[in-house]
């Protein structure tokens, strides 16, 4: 029996294709873990900040509007009114396709969570 969702870690330095492609071929839902990166490392990258100068927007939403025109359920959190307000402000504006592919040119492979292939932690242990 194949999972329903499948949640990864994935931003534009670990994009996981194969994974997702894996998903999709499967009927998968997928909901991204770390849409942004942990610490945001990548809202510095030049290519993404270019963009979002471009654009009149910041790193962080031309980022998540990366996650979301690849197919990507994303949960962004925060707890501070002006980014909430600012994650809402996704969907009035689109990445162009060059945008897109610069973007997911980034991959580095770069996990920030721990890799599943040599996680072995079990809780209450």
């Amino acid at each position: 029996m194949v999972p329903a969702v499948n949640q990864i870690e994935v931003h534009p330095y670990l994009t996981q294709d194969d994974v997702r492609a894996f998903g999709t071929d499967h009927g998968q839902s997928r909901p991204r873990r770390g849409p942004r990166s942990p610490r945001a490392r990548c809202l510095g990258d030049p290519v993404i900040n270019a963009i979002a100068e471009r654009l009149d927007r910041t790193p962080a939403q031309v980022t998540l509007r990366w996650h979301i025109q690849r197919g990507d359920i994303v949960f962004p959190k925060s707890v501070t009114r002006s980014r909430i307000e600012e994650n809402f402000r996704l969907f009035d504006f689109e990445l162009t396709a060059e945008d897109v592919a610069a973007i997911t040119a980034l991959d580095r492979g770069e996990r920030t969570g721990p890799d599943p292939d040599t996680f072995n932690w079990i809780p209450g242990s």
